[in-house]
């Protein structure tokens, strides 16, 4: 039987529930622009019924928990999501401000100073007598050579900007890390007891896509309610309330920029640089470590290019001065560096430049696969390199001076190609005083056809390329051969010394190694030292830096080598017509492109990508929009729904409040009967 204070009971859980249930939507109410924030309800549920007569009573009703509404699908969806616009948006942002070193609309570029400084060659040429076109020339070379140093300058400071970046970014993934750790543990606490941390779960929710904007992640929820977070590939970042913190640390290998270290308990943190695959922080190593540095690779390249194919003419020509075999441009210079995790005391010791002729700009590595033991790779190709014999200079042959070959015993070579000894090569010349060869040229297709044309050589189907190289003045034997067994060796005959070959260096593209051993491959020279261990690393290139430093090396304008002869000056013009040719001249080493081609097309493949980061970052931007609204009819609050719930839990409270005035009634009646 339900007695007044029953009645009581009752009243009191309705007014206790409707008012959760409002408290429940004011706070939907307050929080209806708050981000991130999930849709809240109270839940109601009857009070455990009492037996009585005539059947089982009513005792009220009560909240059992306040649900967050929130689709576990659609919040995952939103993380991905999250990732590839942190990821997009900076290579969007990144490249578009790249895109300024190529000032080319206001015709400020590097294509302008181009065309300056041919026009400049093309006008000397016009005039090879007079001083004003050659003073110009060198105006326009400084131009040029300025330009490509800014923008060598403007990659550096952009590498510097964005290794800047990368710090920052990594300390705030730690501190998302720490804010999830922190929140993991109050939700545990707090849902431990029985109660629901909606709130926390939404603020935890809004840290992990804070975080996944950042770096890549994956998240894994206990039973407890604690989230683990995966990054880079499976790395544990945030393990309920314990954290793993990564480090922006110097990669030596890298000049010195940062990678993104995480600590495995050595004295070191491991690289994970290579693990992580999106967010803010892959797009920032990408365009610093791969879009940058293949605009510095383009301009070195560039400037390499055209200072030794400048030079390569400009020493053979002769100014009004009478000066002869000066640079035109500064010379290469050859780049070497050491692997910061060899374990050996390897080192170059010296470099040169053997051959311009023959310089590919290309990357080169020197591995060694034991103390003894190394090889010589085109890291650009892939493939071994050329085994070849490098002469030592000789007198340029002329029409005043040619070099002369004499038939008979008087004239012959021995060679071995990639391991095969060839028979007797006797070069084809004449009775005393014997065959004038004029051009170096000519004397490399003699030698080339000799050796080519030997027997046992042809049927080992072996063969080399033999060149002239016209600033070192000098005779190299190529195999044509790209195999680890590459190899040419000058082994006997009688023209070794008039042909410079007697004491040239072989250099295989593998060999064996000892201590101190001179390497001579591709028109470079490097000489190495000390103890090697298997696996390490010598890289050699020539052409770093070359934009940086490239700069014109003649101060007077009587020094441009218009002429092809001493006699010609002032009015011969031929040298200098061989250098306006260059304008359109293909190089192997800018990809068969001209000059101008290369430059076009770094700007080119620059805004290719550039344009593609911001189609891919407009679609991700409308993708998110799609999600987040479909979250937001899950999770989101609506103004017209809460004011109805308003309306609803007011009525509901105030109809408790009426039942408890009709108890107290019934109370004050009951009270003021009197017994009769």
């Amino acid at each position: 039987m339900v007695g007044l204070s029953s009645l009581l009971d009752i009243a009191r859980s309705a007014l206790t529930a409707s008012q959760q249930a409002l408290a429940v939507t004011g706070h939907n109410v307050a929080n209806v622009n708050t981000p991130g924030y999930s849709r809240q309800e109270a839940v109601l549920a009857e009070q455990p019924p009492l037996h009585g007569q005539p059947g089982m009573v009513g005792t009220g009703v009560r909240a059992t928990s306040i649900r967050r509404y929130t689709d576990y699908f659609v919040n995952k969806q939103l993380t991905a999501i999250e990732q590839n616009l942190g990821r997009l948006s900076v290579s969007k942002d990144e490249l578009f401000r790249l895109q300024n070193l190529f000032a080319d609309g206001n015709n400020q570029g590097i294509a302008a100073r181009l065309d300056d400084f041919f026009r400049g060659l093309q006008d000397v040429s016009t005039t090879p007598s007079g001083l004003a076109a050659r003073s110009v020339l060198l105006a326009n070379a400084k131009q040029l050579a300025s330009s490509l140093n800014q923008a060598s300058a403007d990659l550096v400071a952009a590498r510097q900007s964005l290794n800047f970046q990368v710090r920052q970014t990594v300390d705030e993934i730690n501190s998302l890390s720490t804010q999830l750790a922190t929140l993991n543990g109050q939700i545990v606490a707090a849902e431990v007891t029985g109660q629901s941390a909606n709130d926390l779960r939404d603020q935890r929710d809004s840290v992990v896509n804070e975080l996944a904007k950042r770096i890549d992640i994956t998240t894994v929820e206990a039973t407890s309610g604690a989230l683990t977070v995966f990054a880079a590939r499976g790395q544990v970042l945030v393990e309920g309330a314990t954290i793993r913190q990564l480090a922006a640390i110097e990669d030596p290998d890298n000049q010195g920029l940062f990678t993104v270290g995480y600590s495995t308990g050595g004295t070191r943190p491991l690289s994970i640089a290579g693990l992580i695959s999106n967010g803010r922080l892959r797009s920032l190593l990408d365009v610093r470590d791969t879009t940058v540095k293949e605009l510095e690779v383009s301009f070195d390249r560039l400037a390499a290019t055209l200072a030794n194919a400048v030079n390569g003419i400009h020493r053979q020509g002769y100014g009004l001065d009478g000066s002869t075999g000066r640079d035109f441009f500064n010379p290469e210079s050859i780049t070497t560096s050491a692997r910061a995790a060899n374990q050996g005391t390897i080192a170059v010791s010296d470099s040169a430049v053997t051959a311009n002729s023959l310089l590919t700009f290309h990357d080169y590595e020197v591995r060694f696969s034991s103390p003894t033991a190394y090889s010589i790779v085109d890291v650009t190709t892939g493939a071994s390199i050329r085994g070849n014999y490098t002469g030592t200079a000789i007198s340029a042959p002329s029409i005043d001076s040619p070099l002369s070959i004499v038939t008979g015993v008087n004239d012959t070579l021995a060679v071995t190609v990639d391991g095969v000894a060839s028979g007797t090569i006797t070069l084809a010349g004449a009775a005393s005083p014997g065959l004038a060869f004029t051009s170096g040229a000519a004397l490399a297709q003699e030698v080339q056809a000799k050796i080519n044309a030997d027997g046992t050589l042809q049927a080992a189907g072996k063969s080399v390329v033999v060149s002239y190289d016209v600033t070192t003045n000098r005779l190299i034997v190529t195999s044509n051969d790209t195999t680890s067994a590459s190899s040419v060796t000058v082994t006997g005959g009688t023209a070794r010394t008039s042909l410079g070959v007697l004491n040239g260096t072989s250099t295989a593209a593998s060999g064996v190694y000892a201590s101190p051993t001179t390497l001579v491959f591709d028109g470079v020279s490097v000489s190495l030292t000390g103890t090697a261990s298997a696996g390490d690393v010598l890289e050699v290139n020539t052409y770093h830096d070359a934009a940086r430093d490239l700069a014109v090396a003649l101060t007077d304008p009587a020094s441009v080598a218009a002429s092809s002869t001493k006699a010609g000056s002032p009015g011969n013009n031929v040298n200098l017509l061989s250098m306006v040719a260059l304008q359109h001249r293909q190089f192997a080493s800018l990809d068969g492109g001209t000059l101008k081609d290369a430059y076009r097309t770094a700007a080119a493949d620059l805004g290719v990508v550039a344009k593609t980061a911001e189609r891919e970052t407009d679609a991700q931007e409308i993708l998110k929009d799609q999600i987040e609204t479909l979250r937001a009819q899950v999770s989101g609050v609506s103004i017209d729904e809460e004011l109805v719930n308003l309306m609803k839990f007011q009525r509901g409270f105030e109809a408790a409040s009426r039942l408890v005035r009709i108890t107290d009634e019934m109370f004050q009646t009951l009270l003021s009967l009197k017994p009769y």
